[in-house]
């Protein structure tokens, strides 16, 4: 992701709290439509010239809306180490969401109170936020969560919370159905938030568990760039005395002499002379 998480979520909260234009636009169109007509006497070049321009400004004014409330994130090179993991996780979450069946919604979020409200499992992340990528997300009335290679975005209403896979914990357990059956219920925690979903499969949920904690696995901490020379200087000066501790050690001990084969000199041992 080339921006960075603050200045993602400023962007998404930005965007979500766009007024959109469309509304106005096309009910001004209407009204111009409607006096063309009244005073065209309903003559038909004139009233499809009419709908046709209403049509035109709709259309105009739904792209423009859509431009204004829509944020494009990208992968940076941090996110490659990651491609590989979440591709497991776009796979695994595509074969879940196929296997969803009509009759039945195949993710819960379960509220605070135990009520439970329908989830999308989606591929094309938050509402404001599009990517060149499949996004897995969980799309609620009011609530989704989306993980991107590199960072998990939290949409609560018109605000949005976007932090690493560092600060994501996840947890799958079985609940046990009132009337009967279990539910495999998916806990995630990132930055103070806990969202709780019941899948109605367990093997869903350990799976989704699972592909998630392969993320969470996979995330390196980087020293900062103003540490990195510090550590640098520190590991070689650890190796420089390690090597001179050795050297030390090397010509304390007597050198065994043999005779040369021509002149029955003596000459240094090899060890000696490393």
């Amino acid at each position: 992701m080339t921006i960075a998480p603050d200045a993602l979520r400023r962007q998404l909260d930005d965007a979500a709290a766009a007024r959109p234009h469309t509304p106005a636009v096309v009910t001004a169109g209407l009204v111009l439509a409607v006096a063309v007509v009244a005073g065209t006497d309903l003559s038909l070049p004139a009233t499809a010239a009419a709908l046709l321009a209403a049509a035109v400004a709709a259309v105009v004014a739904r792209r423009r809306d859509r431009a204004r409330r829509t944020v494009v994130a990208t992968d940076g090179p941090e996110a490659a180490g990651r491609h590989v993991r979440h591709e497991q996780l776009v796979a695994t979450w595509e074969r879940l969401r196929c296997a969803a069946t009509s009759w039945e919604p195949a993710v819960w979020e379960v509220a605070p109170h135990g009520v439970h409200a329908p989830v999308a499992r989606r591929l094309d992340g938050p509402r404001h936020l599009r990517a060149a990528d499949p996004v897995p997300t969980f799309a609620g009335t009011r609530r989704e969560i989306a993980f991107l290679p590199d960072a998990v975005v939290l949409r609560d209403g018109r605000f949005h919370t976007v932090v690493g896979y560092d600060a994501l914990e996840v947890d799958a357990s079985v609940h046990e159905r009132a009337g009967g059956g279990r539910l495999g219920r998916l806990t995630v925690r990132a930055a103070g938030v806990t969202s709780v979903y019941d899948l109605a499969s367990v093997d869903a949920a350990c799976a989704t568990a699972a592909a998630l904690r392969g993320l969470t696995d996979a995330h390196v901490r980087r020293a900062p760039e103003a540490e990195r020379p510090a550590r640098v200087a520190a590991r070689r000066a650890s190796r420089a005395r390690a090597v001179g501790e050795t050297r030390a050690r090397l010509a304390a001990v007597p050198s065994p002499r043999q005779p040369s084969d021509a002149t029955g000199r003596s000459c240094a041992s090899p060890t000696a002379a490393l």
